[in-house]
């Protein structure tokens, strides 16, 4: 049984990168075309020239990394909305405004069908399984394997890219008092997530990558703050002409002297 979206539940998924609108740009194709090898090829270059990358692999990583909010918002989806989006890659096109005078480049994901699969009163559990298998099995794990073949670039960076931004939606977003009368449903999805999902429903990569690079954090003084230091490099600091890295960054003690303000306090 499936029904449509409403207009309230549309909203809110807009906060997450959701679009109700196509936009002609360079940076805007449905996902089906982007598995063919010269128009991903082409998109990459796009991206990088839009974003000023040194190389492939930057532009890659950084594709993948805003990439990672279509989990964000189909998780939103199951966890909050309770709602299964369709999330086949002929369902989706990636959407880029060049009205938006943005070096860093956000894109936006389109949906043509706008029906979504509630969960069961009886068994969410099953459904929930169901709907992370086709959020990553059969849409991230597919459109990483073919950033990672056109790019060279580990998949350990790019599951890493996607994972540090389900953390945020989780530990971040969904801890805002506005949603405690789902907290249960938070708390147990989140923990399903990074503990206790198969490897099985996120490809044929035989683990679990959200698990995998779900590290401890740990009290930064420079910050003030506890952070969950990445296993990997996102390539981030290639971006910038004064190498500022990421609050999260693996190299981050190779840098030398915290006190310089002006470098590493970027988080994105």
């Amino acid at each position: 049984m499936s029904n449509l979206l409403l207009k309230t539940e549309i909203e809110q998924l807009k906060e997450f990168r959701f679009s109700d609108r196509q936009f002609l740009s360079s940076l805007s194709s449905p996902m089906t075309e982007l598995f063919e090898e010269e128009k991903i090829k082409l998109y990459l270059d796009n991206v990088g020239r839009r974003i000023s990358v040194p190389d492939k692999r930057v532009a890659a990583s950084m594709f993948m990394k805003r990439y990672g909010f279509f989990a964000v918002l189909n998780l939103f989806a199951m966890t909050v909305l309770n709602k299964r989006l369709n999330v086949s890659l002929s369902n989706i096109s990636l959407e880029t405004s060049d009205e938006e005078k943005i070096w860093y480049w956000n894109p936006k994901f389109y949906f043509s069908d706008l029906k979504a699969v509630p969960a069961p009163a009886d068994s969410r559990d099953k459904w929930r399984e169901e709907t992370i298998h086709a959020i990553f099995h059969d849409h991230i794990h597919e459109v990483l394997m073919t950033i990672t073949k056109h790019s060279g670039l580990s998949k350990k960076v790019l599951w890493e890219n996607v994972a540090i931004y389900v953390y945020w939606l989780y530990e971040s977003v969904l801890a805002n008092p506005k949603y405690d009368d789902k907290r249960k449903i938070i708390q147990g999805d989140f923990e399903y997530l990074v503990k206790k999902a198969e490897g099985g429903l996120f490809g044929s990569i035989g683990f679990n990558p959200l698990s995998r690079n779900f590290g401890v954090k740990v009290y930064r003084p420079e910050y003030d703050q506890n952070i969950r230091t990445r296993k990997t490099c996102c390539l981030y600091y290639k971006t910038t002409s004064t190498e500022d890295r990421c609050k999260t960054c693996p190299l981050n003690c190779n840098i030398g002297d915290k006190s310089d303000e002006s470098k590493n306090r970027r988080t994105s």
